[in-house]
């Protein structure tokens, strides 16, 4: 099995050193992340910007690693397309993050972006994020290894991938398949001014809670269990589909371009 590592906290993150440590045990690994962290790049590509790519001694025998001065998801493609043109990639794995990634923070995530490429790409693929504000890594890791395996024998549909976080406490942490919470933040901007006396300001958030079902990931990791989340990158709204169909149909030929 060639499996395929990125992660968006950079290529040095314990993260992704304690991830890689126990899945080379399931094939040949291959690392490539970005060189410094891009926490919050969301899906975003270098289109303008030149990738430069380093190979890093990830200190793991038989393991390739390769820092890109891009985002995951640049990661992603470019490790696709050059290094598993001959040799593809069987599966993905993402992480381990620094911090969670529940309900509305997977569009801002670049450990879920780094997973969802792959997707799109055809490769089943895991994101593993560890909530904190504690982070034994290496006991994430031998967890994250259990649902690697679990993963691989389950066939998962070309589009789809799993969005994992676990709690700190996670050894003997029940498992639990949620949907994506309600989560969301009040964003908040702080003034500041540089040496130069310019103003600035930094972004923070306030936590925003809404009412959830049972099964919401939130709720699974406040309970101190480990969110397993399928998700799959559609945007369409099913359920309004046909009601906006009727309501252009009541449109004049004028209001819709029709002549």
């Amino acid at each position: 099995m060639r499996i395929l590592i990125s992660n968006d906290d950079g290529i040095h993150a314990d993260g992704i050193r304690a991830l890689t440590k126990v899945l080379a045990a399931f094939g040949e690994v291959v690392v490539v992340a970005p060189d410094s962290q891009r926490s919050a790049s969301s899906h975003a590509i270098s289109i303008r910007d030149r990738l430069y790519v380093d190979e890093v001694d990830m200190g793991v025998p038989g393991v390739q690693g390769y820092s890109v001065t891009g985002t995951p998801v640049d990661c992603v493609k470019w490790a696709v397309a050059l290094l598993g043109q001959d040799q593809p990639f069987d599966f993905m794995a993402s992480g381990i993050n620094e911090g969670h990634n529940l309900a509305t923070d997977v569009l801002y995530s670049g450990t879920l972006a780094a997973a969802g490429e792959a997707a799109l790409l055809g490769i089943p693929a895991v994101a593993f994020s560890l909530t904190g504000p504690e982070f034994p890594f290496d006991d994430a890791a031998q967890v994250a290894a259990k649902i690697f395996a679990w993963a691989i024998t389950l066939g998962l549909p070309a589009d789809t991938f799993l969005n994992v976080n676990l709690p700190p406490a996670c050894r003997q942490a029940p498992w639990a398949i949620t949907q994506l919470g309600a989560r969301g933040y009040e964003s908040h901007f702080r003034q500041s001014q540089d040496d130069q006396g310019r103003v600035y300001y930094r972004h923070a958030a306030e936590t925003l809670e809404e009412t959830v079902g049972d099964d919401a990931d939130t709720r699974a990791v406040d309970a101190g269990k480990i969110s397993i989340t399928p998700l799959i990158y559609r945007f369409t709204n099913d359920s309004i589909l046909d009601s906006l169909k009727s309501a252009l149909e009541t449109l004049t030929p004028s209001r819709t371009g029709e002549s």
